[in-house]
């Protein structure tokens, strides 16, 4: 199919959604320009990188989205990963709703139900709630729509309300709040909640869940993807506080530390962080999740693209600190091949035996975190060619759902609210 062709279809296609997008702030796509020596994939056309994120959209809406509760109006992700021991038959985590409010908001203009969607998600969260707060989500939610309340008492996972927060926070610039939803109201309702009981006023990190209490063993230890410095900036101009600020900056610091004595080659974070006797280390295997627990897998994977938003918007040179020993290494450890990224890595930065292949989950946000220097500007498009090459039928929500938000950021489709 020729250019030409290609141009004149989704020309079509925004035009004829456009008419579902009338009162729509930031409709899809925006195509944003990021902090100044930020960059972006530049072997293809911006519509070409639009309609990757178009295609890729319509896979996972089909695959992820349902609305079989006993409210139809209620939507969720769909959790299909493999279930492990404690979870049973679960259909839907707050991670997960929270990728998805966050793509709905992101996707709307071209989605001519994202507010239909989004709200039906944003009821579901709250039909769902932890014991400690009915402004938190449980994490864990079984077959038949039902919170899983075996499940560490009912507790929450931070990541999950930190998404969904932001979510509220973005359908409010999307679509205002003078509808049935008040969704600025909502989500500070849900940032009262989260500083009550998710944030660690001793330490200033983010909890492992909203069960932990002062205290417990594990109350001042970090789980690493929990970390959203940008998530936090925008949290502090809608319900100033002046604990978000202290938790980027303590975090920032924990991470710098653990680079540069458990990480000087490779400049890996662990999955999970233990703190002892005053210092921050590296879990030991099987802490909570694995015995990858201690090392750079399915959690940690997540901080390059969760860090690298905040230069991307934000201009923060933290975060590139950070990422520029990581980028300098994955290159040449790959040999400037995005198909040898391996799905995990010893913070050594040796491959975990038997993980040899790539995945969406570990690839998409080596390729974003590359996004704030100009150096990497061959990686980065070598890294869009080879996650656009992922077939979706061969992975699951997890993956699927990371990849999904990656090609909206690498597309510069990516933006954050403002009060």
């Amino acid at each position: 199919m020729s250019k030409v062709i290609i141009c004149i279809i989704l020309f079509n296609i925004i035009n004829i959604n456009s008419m579902y997008s009338q009162n729509l702030n930031y409709p899809f796509p925006q195509n944003k320009n990021y902090f100044e020596g930020s960059i972006n994939p530049k072997n293809h056309s911006q519509i070409e990188l639009n309609k990757a994120a178009m295609l890729f959209y319509n896979l996972w809406k089909k695959a992820y989205l349902r609305n079989d509760c006993a409210d139809p109006k209620q939507y969720y992700v769909l959790n299909n990963e493999e279930n492990v021991k404690g979870r049973g038959s679960t259909i839907c985590v707050s991670e997960g709703q929270g990728y998805g409010m966050q793509i709905m908001v992101l996707m709307a203009g071209y989605e001519k139900d994202a507010k239909h969607i989004f709200d039906g998600m944003y009821k579901f969260s709250r039909a769902h709630p932890s014991n400690k707060s009915p402004y938190i989500m449980s994490w864990s939610i079984l077959k038949g729509c039902i919170t899983n309340t075996h499940n560490e008492n009912n507790s929450s996972a931070a990541d999950g309300d930190l998404d969904i927060t932001l979510s509220l926070l973005m359908a409010d610039n999307q679509w205002g709040s003078t509808g049935e939803i008040n969704y600025r109201n909502e989500a500070l309702k849900n940032l009262s909640a989260i500083l009550k009981h998710v944030i660690n006023y001793k330490n200033h990190t983010i909890l492992l869940s909203d069960a932990n209490v002062l205290g417990d063993e594990d109350y001042n230890d970090i789980r690493s993807s929990d970390f959203m410095p940008s998530h936090l900036r925008v949290f502090n101009k809608f319900y100033p506080n002046e604990e978000w600020t202290k938790v980027i900056d303590k975090t920032y610091e924990i991470f710098e530390k653990l680079q540069l004595k458990y990480s000087p080659k490779a400049g890996l974070i662990p999955d999970f962080i233990v703190y002892k006797k005053g210092k921050y280390l590296p879990s030991k295997p099987n802490y909570l999740e694995s015995k990858h627990d201690g090392e750079y897998y399915y959690n940690a994977c997540r901080v390059p693209f969760r860090v690298a938003i905040d230069y991307l918007i934000f201009g923060d040179s933290r975060a590139k600190k950070l990422l520029d020993p990581l980028n300098d290494w994955i290159q040449e450890e790959t040999v400037n091949n995005a198909d040898k990224i391996s799905t995990g890595y010893h913070l050594n930065g040796e491959r975990l035996n038997g993980k040899n292949y790539a995945v969406p989950s570990f690839v998409c946000p080596f390729a974003i975190g590359a996004m704030v220097n100009k150096e990497n500007q061959e990686w980065v498009d070598d890294c869009w060619d080879f996650i656009a090459d992922f077939e979706f039928k061969d992975f699951r929500y997890f993956d699927n759902s990371i990849q999904m938000l990656s090609l909206l950021i690498l597309s510069e489709n990516y933006w954050l609210p403002q009060p």
